[in-house]
């Protein structure tokens, strides 16, 4: 088999050519003499998304979309189509929607290509086009790229798979030869996702890791070594010259001391001068992500948006999955310069404020998230000249509401018993 050689437009015509002859991903390789893995990435990183309906049917991604049988969900129906699962706004308003899952989408051939039902099918679909794949390869040879390459959809993937088995007690080794045709990665980059917390297992999941000596401190990884792209601070700068009325929020994180484990993830929004901060267990990507996640879920999709529609922030590791953050185009990330804090100042004072109450070389592994809300509550309550003698929890409740800051967990403390010091958590400890 051919070694080291990227794919030519001529093997993706052949490609798209087999699977829409309804082939296999194992003779699609033997015929181009690649790896079976080779085609099944080039697959999912390459295909083209698609959502679109059918003859007289408009798209409809809804699992119930067969035995529903909902009317007049809106209070003025515009379409008249009777069913509401025959209205393109079916999957936005109705209560019950439910997303459906393609099994052609999850397992091989990871796409639509040759699917005997593409033409009544009204769910999302992705298919592989050639001349599409071609570009998007090629644009992807211009960035510089190191470290981890698998996209988002392959990490999803591979976490679904190997997280559970791990949980069953299995070893890595004994999963990757039972499953090494459906993964896109060695075995020994199995272990690296799971040291930087990229899978929803950790190494204290796996029977034997615990047991070996921890390595010295690793070079800083990430996720996507091109995330920076379309996402530097001039971008950021032209899509606040686009939109006059975007708010922006920043976003950084407050490390503990050299032993310390738990960090916190710190949001911040200036024009109000209101500051959250979230623990975390580790300083990962995966962890960012989750707290967007939870985020998303207790705000809701809409009033998320509101409080985020762009965020800023550094380069750090952590912060280098943005397609997982801006998942449905949720918010839109964006990063400083290089060596350019100064550029988010706003927030770097904000964390005065948190040091305030614990010092560098604090550790914050005692530390719980009811323990953050509270110091939140406390910094939010202290007033500040730039609003006016107005605290920031004042500033924050006439932009959007005290309904989301009791979402949040962050309560008005009376002026005479703001505690800035110490003191405010040794004594719940």
């Amino acid at each position: 088999m051919a070694h080291f050689k990227h794919l030519s437009l001529s093997d993706r015509i052949k490609i798209q050519s087999l699977l829409s002859g309804g082939q296999s991903l194992a003779v699609i390789a033997t015929t181009l003499k690649r790896d079976r893995r080779t085609v099944a990435r080039e697959i999912l990183v390459n295909r083209t998304f698609v959502y679109r309906g059918v003859s007289g049917r408009k798209e409809n991604n809804c699992a119930k979309l067969k035995t529903c049988r909902r009317k007049e969900l809106c209070a003025q129906c515009f379409s008249h189509r009777g069913l509401c699962s025959l209205c393109g706004r079916c999957n936005e308003v109705c209560p019950d929607y439910e997303a459906a899952h393609c099994i052609r989408l999850e397992h091989s051939p990871f796409c639509c290509n040759g699917c005997k039902s593409n033409h009544n099918c009204t769910l999302k679909r992705y298919c592989y086009d050639a001349e599409k794949a071609h570009v998007k390869a090629r644009e992807r040879l211009h960035d510089v790229r190191s470290g981890l390459s698998l996209t988002e959809a392959e990490l999803e993937h591979t976490d679904q798979l190997v997280s559970p088995l791990i949980r069953q007690g299995q070893s890595i080794h004994h999963i990757y030869f039972g499953h090494k045709d459906n993964l896109f990665c060695s075995e020994k980059t199995l272990y690296t996702l799971i040291d930087h917390g990229l899978l929803s297992v950790r190494n204290l999941d796996l029977s034997r890791k615990p047991q070996r000596k921890l390595p010295r401190r690793k070079r800083e990884f990430k996720v996507d070594r091109a995330c920076r792209k379309n996402r530097t601070f001039e971008d950021y700068q032209v899509f606040l010259a686009d939109h006059p009325d975007a708010v922006a929020s920043q976003m950084d994180s407050v490390l503990p001391c050299q032993n310390g484990h738990k960090v916190l993830l710190t949001l911040f929004w200036p024009q109000a001068q209101f500051l959250l901060a979230f623990l975390r267990d580790f300083n990962t990507a995966h962890s960012v992500t989750a707290v967007f996640d939870q985020l998303d879920s207790i705000l809701g999709r809409e009033t998320f948006h509101k409080l985020f529609p762009l965020v800023l922030t550094d380069n750090g590791s952590e912060f280098s999955n943005p397609a997982a953050l801006e998942q449905d185009s949720r918010t839109r990330i964006f990063y400083c310069d290089p060596m350019q804090t100064n550029q988010k100042s706003q927030i770097e004072r904000a964390h005065e404020f948190i040091r305030m109450v614990l010092p560098k070389g604090s550790s914050f592994d005692n530390l719980s998230q009811s323990d953050c809300q509270l110091l939140c509550s406390h910094m939010n309550s202290y007033r500040r000249d730039s609003l006016q003698g107005k605290s920031p929890y004042d500033a924050f409740a006439w932009l959007y509401g005290e309904e989301i800051l009791n979402l949040l967990g962050v309560a008005k403390i009376n002026a005479d018993e703001v505690t800035l010091t110490p003191r405010l958590l040794k004594q719940l400890h």
